[in-house]
């Protein structure tokens, strides 16, 4: 899922502890800037199964480290990357 509006004091670990009750976090990934590593505010939360990502969503609004986080389904890569065309 794509968590939003993440506190800038935020960590891989109270992620994690957020999103406990909704069952098997597999991957925490917070976006930061390519240049410079800055967190950006936001990141992707992953689960062993679909039932755990759909309480995952239900928990939008809630408040973690003073901030109400945005949370919503994660829309598929789609597979861009820049490829280079050959002829």
């Amino acid at each position: 899922v794509f968590v939003g509006n993440l506190s800038f004091q935020i960590d891989e670990d109270t992620i994690r502890d957020f999103f406990k009750e909704c069952g098997e976090v597999t991957n925490v990934r917070l976006a930061t800037d390519r240049e410079t590593g800055d967190f950006k505010g936001f990141g992707h939360v992953e689960f062993a199964d679909s039932a755990a990502t759909d309480e995952a969503i239900k928990l939008v609004g809630e408040f973690v480290c003073g901030r109400a986080i945005r949370i919503d389904y994660a829309a598929g890569r789609s597979g861009g990357g820049g490829g280079g065309g050959g002829s």
